[in-house]
């Protein structure tokens, strides 16, 4: 068992006091709110970004057509259903619009409507909704207009349910 001189736990004891040190002189002069102030700001950051208010999912969760995942993930804790929620894109590049996007839910939640989420490659956020029937296929067409025109790049797919904001999962394709 290692002991405080040995030099690893020596490093470790003296980074640990620094860190201390930097976060006592930081908060020294306090920061001038009470905890209620504090809880009320918390509030109404997540109220402007937390589930029900539209937001979907992190804004740097990117789809990589390399890996056909999205980085970072979609966090699911929390999510209904034991199983998981597959996705449909196409997997590879497309030409022209429109695409079709699918999510498959698990059996065992109840029918949901949901939302997606697609980021563009230049950052523009689209928002179709659908509804879903448990183990069953729900579609939509990006964009909905036939024969628009898609700009060359990733575009990244996120599924929430409508009702609570919760991201469900994400997908993506490439034009």
């Amino acid at each position: 068992m290692p002991t405080l001189t040995s030099p690893p736990s020596r490093a470790c004891a003296l980074l640990g006091a620094a860190a201390l040190v930097l976060t006592v002189a930081a908060c020294g002069d306090g920061h001038g709110y009470t905890p209620d102030e504090l809880d009320g700001m918390v509030a109404d950051s997540a109220g402007a970004d937390g589930p029900g208010s539209g937001a979907t999912a992190p804004p740097e969760t990117v789809f990589d057509p390399e890996l056909l995942l999205c980085t970072p993930a979609v966090d699911t804790a929390g999510v209904p259903g034991e199983g998981s929620w597959s996705t449909e894109a196409p997997r590879s590049a497309v030409g022209e619009g429109p695409v079709e996007l699918g999510l498959l839910p698990p059996e065992d939640v109840e029918p949901t409507g949901v939302t997606i989420t697609v980021r563009t490659p230049a950052d523009e956020i689209h928002v179709l909704e659908t509804d879903t029937v448990p183990g069953e296929w729900a579609h939509v067409r990006y964009p909905e207009e036939d024969g628009a025109e898609l700009a060359p790049g990733v575009y990244t797919a996120v599924w929430s349910d409508t009702a609570t904001g919760t991201p469900l999962t994400c997908d993506g394709f490439e034009v």
